[in-house]
């Protein structure tokens, strides 16, 4: 009577695969060989990895999946530079120091909604594939950027914003295909190569919003025929980058290759099943030996090996000859491992899921809020910096060319100094001193005064120290990613840590923008009330920080433990699966295969 066999160490009833009628020794033997010679030359073998250290990048996917990921900080930070402007020019509020709060509404809505929406984008890419998903995200950040632009009064801003989050999941979804066609030894090159994605792009889109906003009065050589630039004084940005996003649309359709795994399998054919079906065969090598003197497919008389210069094509149709039949012809030899189907509860079931959810929740809320206060302090005249739009988008995009050489240079640096886990537990410190350090710049600007090169030195200076705290967002996806229980949960796990993440920028930026215009406005704790409550979040954020696993690091995908588990037993059985051979087939085993 067959039995559910378990992949060993497994405790999971769904990763179960039941044998089918016992294989003849012949058969396993070619089918052993053949997958023997394929495993030591594929991209994974260890033997391969051990030599190389580390799996090489495939670059040319990963150059793709950055190209289309370009498109979407551009049109995300675009309106940065000018939301203050623009909440103030459309008479939102007659209080000077209640434009923080409005313009803080407009940011936080988009990361509102997308919350709400990015699970289910990132989960339909584990069926429908991570293309089809990334394509419309990309449709939805044209759309909704270019109305952005022709809003006329703060309702507008708002209902715009919540379409684009509700229309955009990609920041999950690429996340998951990065994961497609990375492992644990390049991961981390291959997220900083996407943190620095964002970083130029949160350049070019800072430059366009702070460079072309009210066009028709700064430029008008160019653009004083253009009446509707009039109109609408920041649409000129929002159609730049919705041309710019439209450049990324066309680069998806031709040159990205689908990454689901599932569905690159599927396009494998026989390769696909032969890699399946072969650990279902190591599995149930051992138990074929119980069943093979009452259950054998053939007679003794009926011998399956041919001649030793028999062709193999006639071995063959020989082979397939002696299968069982059904009556669309030969059944499969063995039963493919199921698709292991992870829902959000079954995620959240594992421990190290929901410390990667706290942790990604705490520095998004932390990230979030200072980039929702930092611009506030930078604009407000009367308590902060009194910068104007331009010089705003002029030092965010200096400290994008920082944050390059950041990315580049001390990312790699820091993981192999304090690894995955304990860099970002490192830099996690950091930000209780980026809260400190904020409201000291205004000590740098002389009084009545705008500061000149005095305060862009040191504005520009404090922003590259953030930078490098910031690389806390790159190794948190490098750990949300290997905290996936297997690679069919990759969509769903970057769903939920995306999704946490942006119910983080609602309440981060909402919380803080309203905290600053209170502080201002009573002078409570002397106005200084909204950066003490972040240096204590920030302090909660570093010890949440210090429940990640570190052993989490290194972490084996579902097919490395398979292919491990694989080679382990055809170690365990060779001499006794050796004596079960033919002379023959002896000899060709030592002949074609590495010991």
């Amino acid at each position: 009577m067959s039995r559910p066999l378990h992949r060993r160490g497994n405790t999971d009833p769904r990763r179960t695969t039941t044998p089918t009628t016992p294989v003849p020794l012949s058969i396993q033997a070619t089918h052993n060989r053949t997958f023997r010679k394929m495993r030591m030359n594929s991209p994974i073998s260890p033997s391969r990895m051990k030599a190389k250290g580390q799996t090489p990048l495939p670059f040319a996917q990963i150059a793709v999946l950055m190209g289309v990921r370009l498109a979407e900080p551009i049109a995300y930070t675009v309106i940065f530079p000018f939301v203050n402007q623009m909440v103030e020019e459309l008479g939102v509020t007659d209080n000077p120091d209640r434009i923080g709060f409005y313009s803080g509404l407009v940011e936080s809505v988009f990361a509102f909604v997308q919350f709400f929406t990015v699970y289910h984008w990132a989960k339909l890419s584990d069926k429908i594939g991570r293309k089809p998903v990334i394509l419309f995200g990309l449709i939805g950040v044209v759309v909704s950027g270019s109305l952005f632009g022709l809003a006329t009064s703060f309702w507008m801003m708002i209902a715009f914003r919540c379409l684009s989050g509700a229309l955009n999941g990609n920041v999950a979804v690429i996340r998951a295909a990065i994961g497609d066609i990375t492992d644990s030894t390049n991961s981390t090159d291959a997220f900083a190569m996407y943190g620095l994605t964002w970083t130029v792009g949160a350049i070019v889109g800072n430059a366009l919003g702070g460079s072309l906003s009210h066009p028709f009065e700064r430029f008008p050589n160019l653009f004083g025929s253009l009446e509707i630039l009039r109109t609408y004084p920041y649409l000129l940005p929002c159609l730049v980058t919705a041309g710019l996003t439209l450049i990324g649309i066309l680069f998806c359709l031709i040159f990205y290759h689908e990454s689901l795994p599932a569905l690159v399998n599927n396009g494998k054919g026989s390769l696909s099943f032969l890699s399946l079906s072969t650990m279902s065969f190591n599995n149930n090598r051992k138990s074929h030996k119980r069943y093979q003197s009452s259950s054998s497919l053939i007679s003794e008389s009926e011998t399956l090996v041919g001649d030793e210069e028999s062709s193999s094509s006639s071995t063959s149709a020989n082979i397939l000859s002696k299968l069982p039949r059904g009556d669309d012809g030969p059944e499969p030899l063995f039963t493919p491992i199921r698709k292991n189907e992870w829902g959000f509860w079954e995620l959240m079931g594992v421990k190290k899921v929901r410390v990667m959810a706290a942790t990604a929740f705490l520095n998004a809320f932390v990230q979030g809020a200072w980039n929702a206060a930092c611009l506030l302090f930078f604009f407000d005249r009367n308590n902060g910096l009194a910068m104007s739009a331009s010089s705003i988008g002029t030092a965010f995009a200096i400290n994008g060319l920082v944050t390059i050489v950041v990315q580049l240079v001390l990312l790699t640096r820091i993981k192999r100094l304090f690894g995955i886990a304990g860099g970002y537990k490192v830099l996690t410190i950091g930000w209780i001193f980026v809260w400190l350090l904020l409201p000291l710049l205004r000590l740098t600007k002389p009084p009545g005064g705008s500061g000149g090169w005095t305060l862009s030195i040191f504005v520009n200076v404090y922003l590259s120290f953030v930078t490098v705290i910031n690389l806390t967002g790159s190794l948190l996806m490098v750990l949300i990613n290997t905290a996936s229980p297997d690679k069919s949960a990759l969509g769903a796990i970057n769903g939920i840590g995306t999704a946490v993440g942006c119910m983080a920028r609602v309440i981060g930026p909402s919380l803080i923008s309203a905290l600053f215009a209170y502080s201002m406005e009573t002078r409570f704790m002397n106005g200084r009330a909204w950066w003490i409550f972040m240096v204590l979040m920030s302090i909660i954020n570093l010890i949440v920080s210090f429940l990640v696993d570190n052993e989490q690091e290194h972490p084996k995908t579902h097919e490395e433990e398979e292919l491990a588990m694989g080679l382990l037993e055809d170690n365990e059985d060779r001499n006794d699966y050796d004596d079960e051979l033919t002379p023959v087939e002896r000899s060709d085993t030592a002949r074609e295969l590495p010991r």
